[in-house]
């Protein structure tokens, strides 16, 4: 009789762990959260945000070569620590939003370094407004992963 009840029990068992594992299949299909990564695209925000601010044309500013190429090359190590980060944890929906702002802030020193002129107030502004859409929309694609800390 002992026996019958086991055989009985195995189904039951097998049920509830299809139906726990359907009810958590969503979560094993999804990256996570990374702190590190929303740490990444924060940082390359504010960095990317003031390389405009500091190159934008204003009253008695005046293009500075070095300064700019240093800035570049700063951000370029900061971009490829970034790229680091994502390709270590093996998640391409990260390691292509990475590319893209990278993308972005290498056609503006680009533009800036050939130039050897500051940006125009309006492009710089317009740039400013469009590369913060692109951080954010990083950022709250990195805070919508499962396990992101609620606000």
């Amino acid at each position: 009789m002992q026996k019958a009840e086991t055989k009985a029990s195995n189904p039951l068992v097998f049920a509830l762990l299809i139906a726990a594992v359907a009810l958590q299949g969503c979560a094993l299909f999804v990256s996570h959260y990374d702190a590190g990564a929303y740490q990444y695209f924060t940082s390359l925000k504010a960095f990317h945000v003031k390389l405009l601010e500091d190159n934008k044309a204003g009253e008695g500013k005046l293009f500075d070569e070095a300064k700019t190429k240093i800035a570049c090359d700063t951000g370029e190590l900061k971009f490829r620590e970034a790229s680091e980060y994502a390709n270590g944890k093996q998640d391409t929906t990260r390691v292509k939003a990475i590319e893209y702002v990278h993308n972005v802030f290498i056609r503006n020193c680009k533009l800036t370094l050939d130039g050897k002129k500051l940006f125009g107030s309006d492009y710089a502004d317009q740039q400013i407004v469009d590369i913060k859409t692109n951080y954010d929309l990083a950022i709250a694609g990195e805070s919508a992963r499962v396990g992101a800390p609620s606000k």
